[in-house]
This record gives structure tokens, C-alpha cells and sequence, in this order.
């Protein structure tokens, strides 16, 4: 009897945490609805350009090329102890500068950040090399696993180039682009990729000094290519089976598609109601990229179905992926895609039922 009070005291407890957490949210989203932010002036904000004949896309480079490419040998710099992954900077034989990041996010970036570029929308280059050797390697409070002697393995390479500066953070919910067809897009492609981690802090405003370009881009894909999840759930980076699990619409309602993706905490994650800030960040990135419209999930799907099965390979090639895993990966893709596709259908049911 007594374990059975607890436990109603408990249940009642955290109901009364969740309701009044729930509160506060609608509270803070008024606060947030009247607060005005300003962004990048409209005519320089740049979200996605046309790529004109996507079959002719090179995906193994992606947005870069050979002759960009980190050229050895490679010089220590620092160790980078921001963010959630290894990191650190290194300057290569042109005296270019590289940001270098280990483990498990590594492979999947440098594929994700081809997929996204391939549809039109801004990317930064990254290579990954298997191993590199760096002069004046020093030990690294994190990711030392990585490290044999002078050399890091499984790495990937993302320049720091001078004629580009890196500019605030932006929203899915607060810039230029909301509520348009390409931002949707972008939300479809981020859903596609499993993304489970789609926060504020991974979206920079990149500015082009050449160009006077402000190109919003999500400069962070590494949480891509397995299972999405929130916090208590099982979600994963880089792992093919995960990625291959589950499919990617989860059903048409009217005019909206809803995909299976859900970051909310579960489980004992509902424990980081303790942390309201991190607790609706993750109810929030759920119900940003759950829907979309129906049209604009269409538009980006009829883009990616024009990339070939071989160009998929090259994206996963050029990520180091051996040959079982990235057939794994051209196999799981190309049935998303096929799932947007599909949607068109689904689009001339909705145009034929306003006929009548």
C-alpha cells in the first residue's frame, strides 16, 4: 500500500510539473510573438537558389571542389572545446584554415551537407579524410580515442575562409524566409536526414564579402543519418540501420504532411522538466518540423528525385562510407524520396476534391 501511495504522490507531482511547465511555455511563446528581431536586410538574405540541372550536380565534392580541398601537410593550431563533438583548428600547406571535427558526426555531415547543397540550398564545404597526419599534435581533452601518434582518423575538414564571416544565429520559427515553400523545403530536407538536432545554436547567417551575400545556412548536420529521437528516446548519428528503421511521411492531413519525427522528451527524459528551457526547446523543434505543407513537401521531393542513384553514392563515397554501408544508405534514401514523390498524388486528390 504504501509503494502505491508513492508512487500516485509521484504520478500526481510530476502531472502538476508537466501542466505548469506546459503554461509557462504558452506564456513565454506570447512574450516571444511581441518581441521584434531584425534580420539580415531582405534583398541579401539568401536561403536557396535554383540549381538548375540537379543530374549535372557533383556530389562528391559537393559545394566545394578538388582544388579546394585541404592540402596537407597540416599545422596544429588549438584544441576547440565548444560544442558536443572533438574539434580542433589546424592550418594546411596553402595557409588556409580548417576547423577539424572527430567521431561519430564526421561521415554523417559531410554526406548530409552534399544532400542538402545538391537541391539548392547553402552548404559549407567539408571533406573528410580517413586519416591525416598533423604537425605538433598535442593531447586532446576530448576525442583522444581519435588520435594514433601524430595523426587523427576520421576526420572531417570544414575551411574558415577569409572572404566569409560568421554572423548571428537564426530560427526556424524567426527569419526572412518563414512560412515560404523553400524554408519548408529546408524543414522536409532536415526530417529527410533525421536531423534530431535542429536548434538555433546549428543555423549561422553566413556572409559573403565577394558576393554581399547573407546566406542562412545550417552549419551543423552532424546529428544526421540514424535514428531521431529526443532525449530519453533512442536516436542516434551515422548508423544505417537506424537511418533504414522507419519511414519518412507519417500520414496527409488536408493540406499538410506529417512526418514521423519527434525530438519531445520521453521516458525518464521527462525529467529535464527541471530545465524548462531545454524541456520546450525540444517540444518546439518537434512541432516546427513535424508538418509541412503538402505543396511544399511535394516541391522539394520533385528536386531530389531527380538526383541519380549514383550521385547518392558519391555523397556517402566522399564520406568514407564503405561500399555495404553506402548501398544501405542509396536504398533507405531513395525510398524517402519515393515517399515524397508519392505525395503529388495525394496533392491532385486535394486539387480534384476543391473542383467539386
Amino acid at each position: 500500500m504504501q509503494v502505491l501511495r508513492k508512487k500516485r504522490w509521484l504520478f500526481i507531482l510530476a502531472s502538476i510539473l508537466i501542466v505548469g511547465a506546459l503554461s509557462l511555455e504558452g506564456l513565454s511563446t506570447s512574450k516571444f510573438k511581441k518581441r521584434k528581431r531584425h534580420h539580415s536586410n531582405r534583398k541579401s538574405a539568401v536561403l536557396w537558389r535554383n540549381p538548375g540541372n540537379i543530374r549535372n550536380r557533383d556530389l562528391y565534392y559537393g559545394p566545394g571542389s578538388k582544388a579546394l580541398a585541404p592540402a596537407p601537410p597540416f599545422r596544429f593550431v588549438k584544441e576547440v572545446k565548444e560544442g558536443g563533438m572533438p574539434k580542433l583548428d589546424v592550418e594546411d600547406a596553402r595557409g588556409v584554415k580548417w576547423r577539424v571535427k572527430l567521431g561519430p558526426e564526421a561521415q554523417a555531415e559531410t554526406a548530409a551537407s552534399r544532400l542538402v547543397w545538391a537541391v539548392g540550398y547553402n552548404a559549407e564545404e567539408s571533406y573528410y579524410l580517413g586519416r591525416a597526419r598533423i604537425e605538433g599534435l598535442r593531447n586532446l581533452s576530448r576525442g583522444q580515442k581519435y588520435v594514433d601518434g601524430d595523426s587523427v582518423r576520421g576526420a572531417r575538414f570544414e575551411p574558415r575562409r577569409k572572404d566569409v564571416t560568421r554572423g548571428k544565429r537564426w530560427g526556424w520559427s524567426k527569419n526572412p524566409f518563414r512560412n515560404t515553400r523553400e524554408m519548408n523545403g529546408l524543414k522536409t530536407m532536415m526530417v529527410l536526414l533525421n536531423n534530431w538536432d535542429t536548434f538555433k545554436k546549428n543555423n549561422r547567417v553566413l556572409h559573403d564579402k565577394n558576393s554581399g551575400e547573407a546566406k542562412y545556412t545550417v552549419t551543423d548536420l552532424g546529428a544526421t543519418l540514424g535514428a531521431v529521437g529526443g532525449i530519453g528516446a533512442r536516436r542516434s548519428k551515422s548508423n544505417v540501420q537506424d537511418f533504414a528503421r522507419r519511414g519518412l511521411v507519417s500520414k496527409v492531413e488536408g493540406e499538410q504532411v506529417k512526418f514521423n519525427y519527434d525530438v519531445k522528451p520521453k521516458k525518464l527524459g521527462l525529467l529535464s522538466i527541471v530545465y524548462p528551457p531545454y524541456f520546450f526547446r525540444q517540444r518546439k523543434a518537434t512541432n516546427a518540423m513535424r508538418k509541412v505543407p503538402l505543396n511544399d513537401a511535394s516541391w522539394i521531393g520533385s528536386h531530389l528525385a531527380q538526383l541519380s542513384d549514383n550521385q547518392l553514392r558519391d555523397s556517402f563515397r566522399a564520406a568514407g562510407y564503405d561500399r555495404a554501408t553506402t548501398e544501405a544508405y542509396v536504398r533507405a534514401l531513395r525510398s524517402r524520396i519515393n515517399e515524397l514523390s508519392r505525395l503529388r498524388q495525394a496533392q491532385l486528390a486535394v486539387r480534384q476534391r476543391r473542383m467539386r
